[in-house]
């Protein structure tokens, strides 16, 4: 693991999988989504998830809404764009509870499939 990547303590949920390289991570539990990034983590309950939509392969970064910085993805995902109705952003600088979040991620078929069953989302083919 990256030792940039900023730990969150306590996850509510089981861990059902996570997915990772150098510069950016995925975690998925029961209740959860986590996106890491150095230094910046995201953390979004999976019933705060508004939709997931496939995204163009044009679009191969991964910019997060809320911050410059960009991560790539390179273990090949198939890229979504998640809106969100709230989630946290942690920084080495504290915590911040946002609204009406926006992600563009890779996201594995195994990953979409975990999100769905613990989510109640339907996936529409």
């Amino acid at each position: 693991m990256n030792s940039d990547f900023i730990r969150l303590r306590n996850l509510e949920g089981e861990l059902k999988l996570t997915q990772m390289n150098r510069s950016y991570s995925c975690s998925v539990t029961s209740k959860e989504l986590v996106f890491q990034k150095p230094h910046m983590t995201y953390h979004l309950f999976l019933h705060d998830i508004l939709s997931i939509v496939p995204i163009s392969p044009e679009q191969r970064t991964i910019p997060f809404r809320h911050s410059a910085d960009q991560a790539r993805s390179e273990y090949g995902s198939d890229y979504y764009k998640i809106a969100v109705k709230w989630g946290r952003v942690v920084t080495r600088s504290g915590v911040v509870e946002r609204e009406d979040m926006e992600f563009i991620v890779p996201l594995s078929n195994k990953m979409l499939q975990y999100i769905a069953k613990y989510s109640g989302m339907t996936i529409i083919p």
